[in-house]
């Protein structure tokens, strides 16, 4: 296996980790102070690609060949250093695009492709706790039930899974709402009552449509731990930039041989996650069968290193990690976002052991 980046993945995430420390770490406080993204955020990120990079390139967008999954990942860890919040609108596209693509009817493709490169964005949603019920209308379905995620509070459409369904729905009347983390990434709720989605939406239903939801899970689960790690990483670097100007007992925390050891002990868990959400990212390149496992361990393992490293960050800043006028603070509540999006995978896999 060659662990190199070619000549694109390197320009690629270089580009962004100027990206996201420039631009992203600048806006992220008063993005998430004001929930909303800045007025410059969307020409920037569109600049470097982000919104159509899924989308065919005969269709208005960015993509010739195949996806780079592992690209994704390298680019999502460098965005998540930045903000977690303008990295979840940086990616929101991906999977609906991808789905669609792979799996949408030409008026599908149409419908969603125009809009996106128009400018929209799109949503995926994944019916996890089963809120949603189904009722079939000859080729079409009717979906009831509450939508809630991020980008909905502005998107055209969403990519939603439930049980045996996978459509593309068109969005109206969703309603702003502002969680405690990812603030700026326009999390909505839509509340569907019996909505029309046409056979031409509809991208798999009855028994497929669970191996269609667990490839496009797959997807999204890969960049959501790539997003967390860079969370992780990037509240250590603040961490240890604070501990190397805080000064306690005559010397900087940052030689306290505890916070050295908080420190390390994080970057080590962020590293070992890291490997894993790349070699996921690998294995859907490679459309192994064993990659959907390994997204969501990696998934796990990265959700699991955000929620703790967050708060050992917070620790080391001592009283002033839980003032908003340092950014910590923040790192941690994003993190909240990282465990409830998508699904416990854990309880998902418990409870497919009982019954096998």
């Amino acid at each position: 296996m060659d662990f190199a980046l070619d000549d694109d993945q390197q320009l690629i995430t270089e580009t962004v980790r100027r990206f996201s420390d420039r631009d992203l770490r600048a806006w992220a406080a008063d993005a998430d102070r004001a929930g909303a993204a800045p007025d410059r955020f969307a020409h920037a990120a569109g600049e470097l690609g982000f919104f159509l990079d899924a989308v065919p390139a005969e269709a208005g967008g960015l993509l010739e060949g195949e996806y780079s999954h592992t690209t994704r990942a390298l680019r999502g860890y460098e965005l998540g250093r930045g903000c977690a919040a303008l990295a979840a609108l940086c990616e929101c596209n991906v999977e609906p695009a991808l789905a669609t693509n792979r799996w949408g009817s030409a008026a599908a493709k149409q419908a969603l492709f125009t809009a996106l490169a128009a400018g929209g964005l799109a949503s995926f949603i994944n019916d996890a706790r089963g809120a949603l019920t189904t009722v079939v209308e000859g080729n079409d379905v009717r979906v009831s039930g509450k939508l809630l995620g991020p980008t909905l509070a502005v998107a055209k459409f969403a990519l939603v899974a439930t049980e045996g369904l996978v459509a593309l729905v068109a969005l109206a009347g969703a309603k702003p709402f502002t969680p405690s983390g990812w603030r700026a990434a326009k999390w909505g709720t839509v509340e569907l009552v019996s909505q029309h989605v046409p056979a031409d939406f509809i991208l798999a239903r009855g028994p497929a449509a669970a191996e269609v939801a667990t490839t496009i899970l797959s997807w999204a689960r890969v960049s959501l731990a790539a997003r967390a790690v860079g969370v992780s990483v990037g509240a250590m670097e603040y961490a240890e930039k604070y501990a190397a100007e805080r000064v306690q007992f005559g010397q900087a925390i940052g030689t306290f041989e505890s916070l050295i050891r908080l420190r390390d002990d994080a970057l080590t868990t962020a590293a070992a996650a890291r490997m894993l959400v790349l070699y996921a990212a690998w294995q859907l390149d490679k459309q192994l069968p064993a990659a959907h496992d390994t997204a969501s361990r990696a998934r796990v393992i990265a959700g699991d290193c955000v929620a703790k490293t967050t708060v050992d960050a917070v620790q080391i800043y001592g009283g002033y990690g839980f003032v908003n006028d340092y950014p910590v603070e923040k790192l941690m509540r994003d993190s909240r976002a990282f465990e409830a999006l998508l699904g416990d995978e854990r309880f998902g896999r418990v409870l497919a052991q009982k019954v096998a």
